[in-house]
């Protein structure tokens, strides 16, 4: 990374290999726990309390391995939200946003303007209703 902040690219990429490493070592962990219980099961005999006490060891590590994913997936947003790209997207995003607070309080004024047209409107129409009743009437 020579002293760069990394890209998203190298982020994920290095994301993937953990998560691979991490896949890895919860397989060979599942092998050895599969093991103990096959290897009992050809025997012909129940778990030793050897064996229980492997397999409950091996349990635990393999949720510890299991709680890593979760860990690596808050690691990986937490590099990925630091990177470059992702900052300048925000500015973007934070830059268009306040466009379109303008523009929302631009049209806010335009709804209200438009309601006071409206009501003028509609009085200047009522007006010329009976303003056209009186000059029928006085016609007649």
């Amino acid at each position: 990374m020579n002293g760069r902040t990394p890209t998203p690219e190298q982020v994920v990429a290095d994301a993937g290999n953990a998560r691979q490493q991490l896949a890895a070592l919860d397989h060979q962990l599942q092998s050895e726990i599969d093991a103990i219980v096959f290897t009992a099961f050809k025997g012909g005999r129940p778990l030793s309390s050897d064996d229980i006490e492997k397999r409950k060891q091996l349990r635990a590590t393999q949720m510890e391995v299991r709680d890593q994913f979760n860990v690596l997936s808050f690691v990986t947003l937490q590099r990925l939200d630091d990177t470059d790209e992702v900052s300048q997207l925000l500015h973007q995003m934070n830059t268009i946003n306040a466009g379109l607070q303008d523009d929302f309080r631009r049209l806010k004024k335009i709804k209200r303007y438009a309601a006071i047209i409206a009501g003028v409107t509609d009085a200047v129409a009522k007006a010329t209703e009976k303003l056209a009743v009186i000059a029928a009437k006085g016609l007649s």
